[in-house]
């Protein structure tokens, strides 16, 4: 029988052995009501979740550090999120419930390679002809960080590079006539896409609320798109950062009611937390395994006499 990451890491949290923000605990105790059958609405298709982790841990490889050249293990958390996004499906259909998600982790907790490997399977496994795949950023180079990384992927793999081929501006995915493109708020082709997939990593760095505005827009003729947004806390204000944080943070709390919204906010439920070192894998899931605590304490430390 196949694992199931979002019970597996449901009851990884509720038994202690995972310590998570206050939020990401309701967000997976709502999800397992769904994996539980509770929900006449929807319902929880292992097999389509399980399909992302295996084309990812079978196909994707690291490219930098101790791990370059390695093929790349998911941490359960990401396998929890990636079970969410992709097994959790309307029951009257089997289409994908969630079409918009925000994921806030902390710094070197593994998100690139994340999107990465998950605009790589959009781009051939999803099943979905002419994919339109993006990576949008307010400026081109930021735009390119997953693009590259998601190059590095396919130039490592046999399989792949025979499969998708590097043009000008996109990789291109020729069998089902798919393309991955990173775009900048001063693209030309901005206003003309028809995305199955748009990335935006960092959100906190994004300073135009058109960047996403005209995202959402280009997904409106696909049946199940999916928007990414994965970002750290960052430094900005008043900018769309705090805005959709906030609104992550109301649709977990029940103030506001969005079905196909998935919020997973890891965060300190509590400022004074930042010097209780039992307490940085609230906002660091990945502390230990992908992020080392040595790095993470030095930060802590020269904080504290800034």
């Amino acid at each position: 029988m196949q694992s199931n990451a979002i019970a597996e890491y449901y009851q990884a949290i509720m038994d202690g052995s995972i310590i998570t923000s206050k939020r990401v605990k309701k967000v997976y105790a709502q999800l397992m009501d769904i994996v539980n059958g509770k929900s006449d609405k929807y319902e929880y298709d292992n097999s389509k979740a399980t399909h992302v982790i295996q084309f990812i841990e079978r196909f994707c490889k690291h490219s930098k550090g101790e791990w370059a050249g390695s093929l790349v293990t998911l941490e359960l958390f990401q396998k929890a999120y990636l079970s969410a996004l992709f097994g959790i499906v309307r029951r009257d259909n089997g289409l994908r419930r969630y079409r918009e998600t925000l994921l806030m982790v902390g710094r070197k907790n593994g998100k690139s390679t994340l999107l990465s490997a998950l605009a790589l399977y959009m781009l051939i496994a999803d099943g979905e002809a002419g994919a339109e795949i993006y990576s949008v950023a307010t400026k081109k180079d930021q735009a390119k960080l997953v693009f590259d990384e998601t190059l590095r992927m396919v130039q490592q793999s046999k399989e792949l590079s025979q499969l998708i081929k590097k043009r000008k501006t996109d990789l291109f995915f020729g069998a089902t006539f798919s393309k991955f493109q990173p775009l900048s708020s001063d693209s030309n082709t901005l206003d003309g896409g028809n995305a199955s997939l748009s990335i935006i990593d960092e959100l906190h760095a994004v300073k135009d609320r058109n960047l996403y505005e005209v995202m959402k827009q280009s997904m409106s003729s696909r049946t199940q798109p999916l928007l990414v947004m994965i970002t750290t806390a960052g430094t900005l204000r008043d900018n769309i950062f705090d805005d959709i944080y906030s609104y992550a943070c109301r649709v977990i709390d029940g103030e506001i009611t969005d079905e196909t919204f998935l919020p997973v906010i890891y965060e300190l439920d509590k400022k004074e937390e930042w010097t209780d070192s039992n307490c940085w894998i609230k906002a660091n899931p990945a502390l230990g395994s992908i992020k080392k605590l040595e790095y993470l304490s030095d930060l802590v430390e020269r904080a504290k006499q800034n």
